[in-house]
């Protein structure tokens, strides 16, 4: 049995995998561009939170504490498929990536399944051994290893938890395959946010699928199943329609929404640089706001000194 549009809808929103925060009390969330949003994806939160942070614990520990690759490719396997094979909600979602590449993908297109260091995995390994294929590992330091002998000119299928801009693709996945001189038949995902990595791919003669993408319309179905109110989808619609407009709307002039005194260091850095450089060209209109923020931010960088 697989997911329709909307079990995936509910899946996504239930588990949290797509985060909404309240704009009465944030903290709003940052991005990696040093911009914040009203909303965050953790795509491996479908697995469920508390499982999929475990595993991605023990993953870290593997990598870190096991040099040899054919040791650490084992000890990864038997990690995530021990765990795959007791959840029927991962096995149901695994069902349906699969089903989908069947749909997408002319049949043989790939005889190998690969999955980059570290989510990926969640989905590239359990994908392979459903659909009775090797699995080649990627690692972030460009390596790779494979338990199955691998020929030149075999295609890949890249399957991966989220693709936003498609960096780690271009800049560690594709040339791991290239160096083992295999081609790519394109990306299978669970989640796709925002175009630019699409277009990248699509730019690469990439062919790309996923199960659900996150935009406007993917909000307006939540909405629509009454999953949020009517009030979160239209903060979340004029962000998307323009991101300094929702800045201005809902969060200038209230400090308490960044929580500069008391935020994690990483959301307190993407702040000092979101303030800095100004983006999206707020501060002229908003100078006593931009100032007020500034002198939180340095307070906490002189109380650290």
């Amino acid at each position: 049995m697989i997911y329709t549009h909307n079990d995936l809808l509910k899946l996504i929103h239930d588990t949290r995998a797509v985060s909404i925060w309240n704009h009465t009390e944030g903290p709003v969330f940052w991005y990696a561009a040093n911009v914040p949003g009203p909303f965050y994806v953790n795509t491996e939160m479908v697995i469920g939170s508390a499982l999929s942070e475990k595993l991605l614990r023990e993953i870290t520990a593997i990598i870190a504490g096991t040099v040899d690759v054919q040791a650490r490719a084992e000890q990864l396997n038997h990690l995530i498929l021990t765990a795959y094979k007791a959840n029927p909600a991962w096995k149901r979602l695994i069902a349906t990536m699969i089903d989908r590449a069947r749909t997408a993908f002319p049949a043989n297109a790939f005889t190998v399944v690969s999955g980059g260091e570290r989510r990926d995995w969640l989905f590239s390994i359990p994908f392979a051994h459903d659909s009775e294929l090797p699995h080649l590992f990627l690692f972030k330091n460009k390596g790779s290893f494979c338990e199955h002998p691998l020929k030149a000119g075999q295609n890949v299928l890249h399957v991966s938890d989220l693709i936003h801009h498609a960096t780690s693709f271009f800049d560690s996945w594709q040339p791991a395959m290239k160096d083992l001189h295999l081609g790519c038949c394109g990306n299978l995902c669970v989640t796709v946010r925002g175009d630019n990595g699409l277009r990248r791919l699509s730019e690469a003669g990439q062919k790309t699928v996923a199960l659900v993408t996150v935009d406007v319309d993917f909000f307006r179905r939540l909405h629509a199943a009454d999953l949020i109110s009517r009030e979160v989808f239209e903060e979340i619609a004029v962000f998307f329609a323009s991101a300094q407009d929702w800045a201005v709307t809902y969060l200038i002039g209230k400090p308490h929404l960044f929580d500069a005194p008391g935020c994690d260091a990483k959301s307190f850095e993407r702040l000092r640089v979101f303030l800095s450089r100004d983006p999206w060209n707020l501060r002229p209109k908003h100078e006593t706001f931009f100032a007020t923020m500034q002198k939180a931010v340095d307070l906490r960088l002189a109380e650290a000194a």
